[in-house]
């Protein structure tokens, strides 16, 4: 009975409160909200810049590149490696790189004409008639002239043979006709030439078109290794800017189908009689050869929680592939793990003035919530003594308030979770973000639960409100009967001294940041420290307790001067801006603390802009920046200063060991032109060029 009657009592409470308590119950909201806006911002931002970061790399920075070179190609290893990084090992990375592309090129080879100044297949057939003629003799075979090999001309053609599954499917032919796989011996014969395609640039150079036949030799090797071959079709690349391609023209390359090439590259045993050079053995042996995989990346597939996934799938992938590819292992090279590295830092160092905004906005709504909480108590002393008058304890007095408190609470923290999401979605609309969405609501990403959050949201707001009744509860009939005509000279934290306490810990907290910085860097990971955030609040914190302090001192000032007009509508506001300042405190203290988080986030603003604008000025060098070929003739405008630009690669004495990075400037120009900062160790470009 007494528990339902101390329900009702409670709900009788609310209920006729309930115009008081919607302030109270947004105030509670708006606290616990901005506390689980935190980790969402937080994670919203960063899978924004994560998008456009990875939207916005290089192909070369983020694919990944395996590659193994081999100076004897043989086509059973090749096979094996293909299965090795197609099949086996490519699912570590296969949710982030669906697709995976793959090439085999050799070193070069030399075109030798056999229709030029040397007739070498003349001269093949005349020492098989000449050895003939030997044997008919029963001359030693040792003393026998050695064959005639084929050796390249001065300043000969040279070229690459490039090869792939799907090379077909990549060039276009614009004379001839593509071949088919020759595994074995041409359908000519054992003495029949080996078909292979020409690209169109190669095939200008040359002179050669479909039918016609060269000798094709690699730039090194035994005297016996080369081949006839036979021009079948002239190709060009159907996109030459395909990342397929790399840095070599595809126009200037020899292609056979995968089959040939491996087959080719291997030995082929021929009866001597049926060779021009009495060979019992044909193909391009010993041919030196990379293979290389481009395993290309999808950005969309990478989300803000599997960043240490993809880390450690791509570290798992290079270490199986090198440990079991034997001998000759299979390389691997991205840049994607230092790309996130970098992306992790810059969250951390862009974010932490976000955090510290979020903080003094959490701060600013609680205080408002503990303001209006005592604000509504100091109304209610009158009820407050009357039920201490008819028999109410103390403890039941602040049982009914905390169970207020705590229905306020509870409803605040159920409609939480979605105000969260929607302040976070409405930050997309709002510049900076508005740029990099387009003005799109901003797509709430959550990693971190926020059930945390809540709870502590909860917990916080069901103190700050319920706590305000314990100065309260405590006191008399008579004590809370003479509240309203005798107010509170000083407030709790003056009368205990809790702001002198404020301001000596803000100094600490002050030292300890010059002395550790504000990211931390240890463990090989940067993180932001905790204090770097709590330190705005903290400051804004204990200079509006200062303000407290000074305050009743000033109205009292002001009062006095007040009263000292002969007028009583001035009079009577003196008297009592002296009589009770504690209230005018409490609005100051809410607009100091408003007004510094807008210093804060305007002055974060003005940061921000200029850190973008240097980090471009550094990165593009001038204001305008052209790179093409033979860029460097061009004029510029009459009202423009422009200088040319050499870079390229270098070493003292052409020592390769010791190559550089070199670039060359005209000083004087250079420094008219380039971007600056006084920083750079000097106060102008001029006196460094």
């Amino acid at each position: 009975m007494r528990l339902g009657t101390y329900i009702g009592l409670v709900a009788r409470r609310v209920w006729s409160k309930k115009g008081v308590l919607i302030g109270s119950l947004l105030g509670a909201t708006l606290v616990i909200a901005l506390l689980v806006v935190l980790p969402l911002y937080e994670a919203s931002v960063q899978a924004v810049d994560l998008k456009f970061t990875l939207a916005n790399a290089p192909a070369d920075d983020v694919d990944v590149t395996a590659f193994t070179g081999t100076t004897s190609y043989d086509d059973v290893i090749a096979t094996d490696n293909r299965e090795l990084v197609v099949t086996t090992w490519r699912e570590q990375i296969e949710p982030w790189y669906p697709s995976i592309v793959e090439r085999t090129q050799s070193r070069e080879f030399v075109v030798i004409p056999i229709d030029g100044s040397v007739d070498w297949m003349g001269r093949a057939a005349a020492w098989r008639e000449e050895i003939a003629e030997l044997r008919e003799a029963e001359v030693d075979p040792e003393e026998f002239p050695t064959a005639p090999f084929p050796t390249p001309p001065r300043e000969a053609t040279q070229a690459r043979m490039m090869t792939a599954p799907d090379i077909a499917d990549r060039v276009v032919v614009v004379a001839g006709e593509w071949p088919g796989d020759t595994e074995g011996l041409p359908a000519g014969g054992p003495a029949a030439p080996v078909p292979i395609v020409l690209g169109a640039d190669l095939a200008e150079r040359t002179g050669r078109g479909p039918g016609d036949r060269f000798i094709l030799k690699p730039f090194s090797g035994l005297p016996s290794t080369f081949e006839l071959v036979e021009v079948v079709a002239v190709v060009e690349a159907v996109d030459a800017s395909d990342r397929f391609w790399g840095v070599d023209d595809p126009d200037s390359m020899i292609y056979l189908s995968q089959a040939t090439f491996d087959a080719w590259t291997g030995f082929i045993t021929v009866d001597p009689s049926d060779d021009p050079w009495a060979r019992s053995q044909r193909g391009w042996v010993d041919t030196t050869a990379t293979q290389r995989w481009f395993i290309v990346f999808d950005p969309t597939t990478l989300d803000l929680a599997e960043l240490g996934q993809v880390r450690g799938g791509i570290a798992n992938f290079k270490a199986k592939l090198a440990q079991d590819a034997g001998a000759d292992a299979i390389a691997t090279s991205t840049f994607l793990p230092a790309l996130l590295d970098r992306f992790a830092t810059r969250s951390v160092v862009i974010g932490g003035p976000i955090l510290a905004i979020l903080a003094l906005v959490v701060g600013g709504a609680l205080y408002f919530l503990i303001y209006t909480a005592s604000l509504s108590l100091e109304r209610e002393g009158p009820e407050i003594a009357l039920l201490r008058t008819r028999g109410a304890s103390t403890w039941q007095t602040v049982g009914i308030h905390l169970a207020q408190s705590a229905v306020i609470a509870i409803v605040a923290a159920l409609l939480a979770p979605y105000v969260a999401r929607l302040l976070v979605g409405i930050t997309g609309r709002i510049p900076p973000l508005s740029d990099l969405t387009g003005g799109s609501p901003l797509e709430v990403a959550q990693i971190r639960p926020i059930e945390p959050f809540l709870i502590a949201g909860g917990a916080i707001t069901f103190l700050a409100m319920g706590l305000a009744i314990l100065p309260i509860a405590r006191r008399s009939v008579l004590d809370l009967r003479s509240m309203a005509a005798r107010p509170m000279r000083s407030s709790v934290w003056q009368r205990y001294n809790l702001d002198l306490f404020a301001i000596a810990l803000s100094l600490v907290v002050l030292f300890q940041l010059a002395q550790r910085g504000f990211v931390n860097l240890t463990g090989g990971e940067a993180t932001l420290d905790p204090l770097a955030i709590i330190f705005p609040v903290l400051l804004l914190f204990t200079g509006a307790l200062i303000l407290l302090r000074l305050l009743p001192w000033l109205l009292r000032g002001v009062g006095w001067a007040m009263t000292q007009v002969r007028s009583m509508s001035c009079a009577l506001p003196g008297w009592h801006l002296g009589r009770n300042p504690i209230p005018y405190g409490r609005l100051a203290l809410l607009v100091w603390l408003t007004t510094g988080l807008g210093a804060f986030a305007l002055t974060y603003a003005n940061t921000l802009d200029q850190s973008f604008s240097d980090r471009a000025a550094f990165a593009a060098g001038a204001d305008v920046r052209v790179v093409a070929e033979k860029a460097g003739f061009l004029d510029a405008p009459d009202e423009d200063i422009a200088t040319a630009v050499l870079r390229t690669e270098g070493a003292p004495r052409q020592s390769g060991s010791r190559l550089a990075e070199v670039l060359a400037i005209r000083p004087e120009e250079f420094s008219e032109v380039v971007a600056w900062r006084s920083d750079f160790g000097a106060d102008t470009p001029q006196e460094v060029f």
